[in-house]
Formats: C-alpha cells, structure tokens, sequence
C-alpha cells in the first residue's frame, strides 16, 4: 500500500487555482513544492481551510503563527506532512506520533531556518524553543548546506537532515513565446533579503537602463529612482516572463548572507527561472550558490554591497555577447538537468519510502 502524503501550505496563495493555472500553461508550478508530480499526494491551503472552518470573529483572533493548529486532528489520516511553516503544529503532530503511536511523520522544508538561528542567537529561550520543534521532526529537507550546517550545530540531530536542491519550472519559462534580446537589464526580486539600494547605487554608476520587478514591501513606491531606472510590482509569472525573454542578463542583488532578513538562499527562485529561461546572470556571493553552480561558469558572483563592482561586472558582461551566451547555455543546461520541480518531487518521495520500512 502507498503512502499518503499531504503537502501542508501558508500564505495567501491559492494552490487549487496554481494547478488549474499550470495545467493551462499560465503559471509556473515551483510554488506547488512537487507536489503535482508526486502520485495521489494531496495538498492542503492552510488560510483557506481555516477560515472555512472557524467563525470570522475566531478565525481574526487567532494570531497567524497557530491558524494552522486547527487543523491538528486531520493531520494524523496521513503517513507524512510535507510542511515549509507551520512549526508549532509540527511539533504537536510529532510528539502526538510519537507517543500515541501515530504513523504520520513531519517533514520540514527549511527555508529561513539560519536567518532564524541569526536572528535568535542573543535570545536563548527563542532559540531552544525553535531547537526543540526542528528536532521533533522526522526529516528536515535543506535547500543548502549552510542550513543543514546551521541546524546540526545547534544540535539537530544530522540523521535528520537532508540536502535536497530546490527545483523550479524549467518548462515554463522555456515557453516564452519570443526571446529575443533587448538593451536594459531585469532583476527581479520580492523577499526582504534583496539589496535594492545597492542595487540603485550601482545604477547610477552605470549606462545601463535597468527594470526593476519588486514588491512594495522591499521597495516602496516613493523610493527616489535615478533616471534610468524602472520599477513594476505585480507582475504575474507570464509577465515576468515575457521580461525575461527580452532582458540583456539579469542581475540579482541580495543583501549578505550574516543579515537575519529574507531567506536562506535569497535570490534562489530567481537565478534558477532566469537560467531556465535562457538568461546571463550576475548574483551577489551567497554561500548557497556554490552548491548548485560554479562561478564563472554558469553565473557572474559579486562580493556583496559593492555598487563598484557590480556595476564593472555589468559593463564587463554587457559589451562581451559570447560570454553572455556561455553563461546562459551553461546555466539553462544545469537548471533544466538537475533544478526542476519533477526533481525535487522524486527526491522527496525517495525519503518517504524509507522511513516506512
């Protein structure tokens, strides 16, 4: 008999309507987690369900971080709970498993797990408390090394932990309908780890007409912008990709890595779709990146916050076309080899066998 196997998602997205949207080739499916390529997997909107099961008035009253203890009873129909959030009811399920004799097992996906441990690290009792639920589950899925490191030194148990790369819609940012080459530059970026003000300062050292694809949140509308700088929020992934498909490179500015802000591996999502779809990149070093790509092969490094040197290698890769087409051949061969959604997908179901036998 198979297992069963729920992906658990946060946040406002509406994964009913993703997969209608991918089915129709009108979204990328990355925030699905390889969830649609796992047979009879099944997936549940954590905002959404809740609020279909609580009254308004309660439903407000409960802060966001224990919304999800509502669904504490359904968790235990299933063999493994694939979750990215929702750390609380993991170590609930957890513990309940473990003493009741529950056959469903935790699954963490990390993804600010060492921005948590940086930003926690002068607050012991914080930092137990998040010790205490990463240790409680089954597996822990890291996207990097630095994460796995991260979590085996505050005592996670290594067994636990796992090195599995992210993976992303190769194929549908392959599908642009026209890719054709234009002269401005794209960076796209909405989690609180990019570095737009170096990025701007780099701007304005610099000839080139950058676009900008940011939210409001790391890049406030009233933001004074150097001339030939522009900005676009809400852009849907075919928009985002029809830029893609025109940009000169696209460059990805993040701020560095000892800052607890954004994701562990900010800029992540980004690199991979722009490689994907065909594009030079210029990134700033994260510790990350090294375990997906070599630099200088697949991608252009820079140290962080140094509009100097970003802005160099910017003119550098800008006037010189065939290291542009290198780059985005060797990026888009390794993405589309080793960084999709189907790969991530088996190897999440290849740790889902095991612990069952």
């Amino acid at each position: 008999m198979s297992s069963r196997i729920l992906f658990l998602f946060s946040g406002a997205a509406n994964r009913q309507r993703i997969m209608e949207e991918v089915g129709r080739g009108e979204n990328a499916d990355t925030a699905l987690r390889g969830a649609n390529h796992i047979a009879g997997a099944e997936f549940i909107d954590v905002e959404a369900t809740v609020r279909s099961m609580v009254p308004a008035w309660f439903y407000r009253l409960l802060p966001w971080q224990a919304r999800s203890i509502v669904l504490y009873p359904r968790m235990f129909a299933y063999d493994v709970v694939i979750a990215q959030d929702d750390l609380l009811l993991g170590y609930l399920v957890s513990l309940s498993a473990r003493f009741l004799h529950k056959k469903t097992r935790w699954f963490c996906i990390v993804v600010n797990s060492s921005v948590l441990i940086r930003r926690h690290a002068a607050h012991p009792v914080r930092l137990l408390m998040l010790k205490t639920f990463w240790k409680s589950y089954a597996r822990i899925i890291c996207l990097s090394h630095e994460q796995l490191n991260d979590l085996a030194r505050i005592g996670v148990p290594r067994e636990r932990l796992v090195f599995v790369p992210f993976g992303i819609d190769a194929d549908f940012y392959a599908a642009a309908e026209e890719v054709h080459e234009e002269d401005f530059i794209l960076s796209v970026g909405r989690d609180l780890g990019r570095d737009y003000p170096t990025l701007l300062e780099t701007a304005k050292r610099s000839n080139h007409t950058f676009v900008i694809v940011a939210a409001r949140k790391n890049l406030s509308a009233d933001t004074p912008l150097p001339p030939n700088v522009s900005v676009r929020y809400d852009l849907s992934l075919v928009e985002v990709r029809a830029l893609y498909s025109r940009a000169k490179m696209v460059v990805i500015v993040s701020k560095d890595a000892v800052v607890p802000e954004g994701s562990d591996c900010s800029g992540q999502t980004v690199i991979l779709d722009a490689m994907a779809a065909g594009r030079a990149v210029i990134a700033t070093d994260r510790p990350w990146i090294r375990d997906y790509f070599t630099p200088g092969e697949e991608l252009v490094v820079v140290a962080p916050h140094d509009p100097g040197a970003l802005a160099s290698a910017i003119d550098r890769l800008g006037s010189d076309v065939q290291e542009r087409e290198c780059l985005a051949a060797a990026g888009r061969t390794k993405v589309r080899q080793a960084y999709t959604t189907k790969a991530f997908a088996a190897a999440l179901q290849s740790l889902v066998i095991p612990s069952f036998q």
